[in-house]
């Protein structure tokens, strides 16, 4: 038996927005002002809530510590996944922050359910599929995601490539940030009808990645999209990719259905945005109470492509 996703307690910081309630309606908060580098090909929101000269695996820690500080509850006692950027993916930095949370935060990690996902913002969508699976053995879980990102680090890497490639760039507003959501398993609630993440080649990852998604989706639609959630990304030839895949959607978006891009807000959140796309979803999923169908859909730098369409199923009426 599927459950349905219950939010039970969220928390978020982010540069632009360092308490929950303003994270969550960045919408009527004013942006700063951006820094133009490399002439008019990249430009950055530096907000950075920890020292931009640390290593990938100090800010991250340093912004884990800043979230959980903000917490209402230790979360010690149940299943933590930690939603990481894919650059985490890498043994050496990985076992950095690890070292950090063990040495801080030891019983972080312990439950036998928590996980690890350097999937960047794709990692919201397959935890999710993962705490379903958990559900199966143990509906009583109540997990925590916790995603976790600094894109300062990689606007480093990108300044010094700009200098020899800079064609192909689209202007993008960087925030740094950590966002919470603990769920429970409920009858009613958040639903998924598909939900599925595929890893094509580095080589063929715009041309085929988010189409074959889209394609599967297509075949198991049985009413249109009300909403599409669109992934933030300042990589123009992915962005086009996705813009691209639409098109596999066919006949499924309408002239009712409406597009969410939350980064005009929050600028690219990197990891953490896919589950803040997640947690707007299920706020206005909440709100609505009715059978309409979201999509949210999430693309990353090595070749990862998640997307889940969602429906609210409502408590039974007795």
């Amino acid at each position: 038996m599927a459950h349905g996703f219950r939010l039970k307690d969220y928390g978020a910081v982010l540069g632009k927005a360092p308490d929950t309630d303003s994270a969550m309606v960045l919408s009527d908060l004013r942006l700063p002002p951006q820094q133009w580098l490399s002439g008019e090909s990249w430009s950055v929101g530096l907000d950075p809530l920890i020292d931009q000269s640390d290593s990938m695996a100090v800010q991250l820690f340093r912004l884990l510590s800043f979230l959980l500080a903000k917490l209402p509850q230790p979360l010690s006692t149940q299943p933590v996944y930690l939603l990481l950027p894919e650059s985490m993916g890498d043994a050496d930095q990985l076992a950095a922050f690890t070292r950090l949370i063990r040495q801080q935060y030891p019983e972080l990690l312990t439950h036998k359910h928590s996980r690890i996902f350097p999937y960047g913002a794709c990692s919201a969508l397959m935890a999710l599929k993962t705490i379903q699976q958990d559900w199966q053995h143990d509906h009583t879980l109540t997990p925590w995601m916790i995603a976790i990102d600094s894109p300062l680090q990689q606007f480093r890497l990108w300044h010094e490539q700009l200098a020899a490639q800079p064609n192909g760039c689209l202007p993008v507003s960087l925030s740094e940030g950590a966002i919470a959501a603990q769920w429970s398993a409920d009858s009613s609630g958040l639903h998924y009808c598909f939900n599925e993440t595929e890893l094509t080649s580095q080589q063929a990852q715009n041309d085929e990645g988010m189409q074959a998604l889209f394609t599967q989706i297509a075949k198991q639609l049985k009413r249109p999209l009300t909403t599409v959630y669109r992934p933030d990304n300042g990589n123009a030839a992915v962005a086009e990719a996705w813009l691209s895949a639409c098109g596999k959607l066919h006949p499924w978006l309408t002239e009712e259905t409406s597009y969410e891009f939350l980064a005009y807000q929050t600028g690219e959140l990197g990891s953490c945005g896919g589950l803040y796309r997640l947690l707007h979803l299920y706020l206005a999923q909440q709100s609505q109470v009715n059978t309409a169908l979201s999509l949210q859909s999430e693309q990353g730098q090595l070749g990862f492509r998640s997307a889940a369409v969602f429906y609210w199923h409502p408590a039974a009426i007795i």
